[in-house]
């Protein structure tokens, strides 16, 4: 009974670090709005454009990120000790089966918030093609496909999986997954977000090398931004990035059911899976806390 207390309260832990991380973007969010308002009312406008943008995200990430991280810093580490190398076949395996992910995901967020927007008799907002229609291709790089997949990766693979692996592979991939869609903050990047963490968590936790999953990560942000938007301005490109993605999609969705039996998961020295995980991980005040910010987020992000 000692040790299921401490185990919950190490995932209360881990859920009021990230939960401080959603709290200090609204906070950052909210500063940011208020002092150009403030600056507004004396004829000093402030577009709220690519700088703009570029700013906040960083300020995200580093202060949000960085208490995040002293929160939870001085937990008991367990990082991979797999030193084995690891072919291009099989990486590149596994960008496909992210390419699975991304596009089952996006389906089920498009098809959720389609029920929602005919429940409520209007569109809902997908606040990231708003985002991305109102930047120029330099902020979008420089946001989308170098800053986020960085920071993210540190915050939600490493610093995160290392902490929560001494319970067991399955304990470590599905909180990172599931923290990874919710930080997201809408239900049009959840499902893809926490598909694509689930994928990412495997293979950080396999290979122990977290550069593999920082190029993943710039490179579905780099076909899902970039070259998405770009391809739609060019008529004839359009069938051909499609017809590209779905043998894609359909590769890794094949590749995926072919070796689901043989994907390895290792128990850790406190290993909790098993009846009764997901009260453990999840029913405790830190992660409700984290839930109920992330459902603040979600709701904020439909607000026009």
């Amino acid at each position: 009974m000692e040790d299921k207390k401490k185990v919950i309260k190490a995932f209360s832990r881990i859920g009021f670090g990230y939960g401080a991380f959603i709290a200090t973007t609204l906070l950052l969010q909210l500063g940011f709005g208020t002092f150009i308002a403030v600056l507004s009312i004396f004829n000093i406008h402030i577009p709220l454009g690519n700088w703009y943008i570029v700013v906040s995200s960083l300020a995200n990430y580093v202060v949000g990120g960085g208490i995040s991280y002293l929160i939870i810093q001085d937990m008991p580490v367990s990082q991979s000790t797999n030193t084995e190398k690891v072919s291009a076949k099989t990486l590149f395996a596994g960008f496909l089966v992210c390419m699975s992910g991304l596009y089952v995901g996006n389906l089920m967020g498009l098809a959720l918030m389609k029920v929602v927007s005919v429940l409520q008799g209007r569109p809902m907002v997908n606040p990231v093609a708003e985002i991305l229609n109102g930047l120029s291709g330099w902020a979008i790089v420089l946001v989308m496909v170098i800053m986020a997949p960085v920071f993210e990766e540190i915050l939600f693979r490493k610093v995160l999986i290392d902490r929560v692996r001494v319970y067991g592979d399955k304990a470590a991939i599905v909180v990172s997954g599931f923290i990874f869609g919710l930080s997201h903050g809408n239900f049009y990047q959840f499902f893809y977000a926490f598909f694509i963490g689930i994928v990412l968590a495997y293979i950080y936790i396999h290979t122990g090398k977290l550069r593999y999953t920082i190029l993943f990560h710039m490179a579905i942000n780099f076909i899902g931004s970039i070259l998405g938007l770009k391809v739609q301005k060019v008529l004839w490109l359009t069938p051909i990035y499609s017809i590209i993605m779905l043998i894609a999609v359909a590769a890794g969705t094949v590749i995926f059911f072919q070796n689901r039996k043989n994907l390895e998961f290792q128990p850790g020295q406190k290993e909790i899976w098993g009846r009764g995980s997901f009260q453990t991980l999840f029913l405790n005040f830190g992660m409700i806390f984290f839930f109920l910010l992330s459902t603040v987020t979600f709701v904020l992000s439909q607000i026009r």
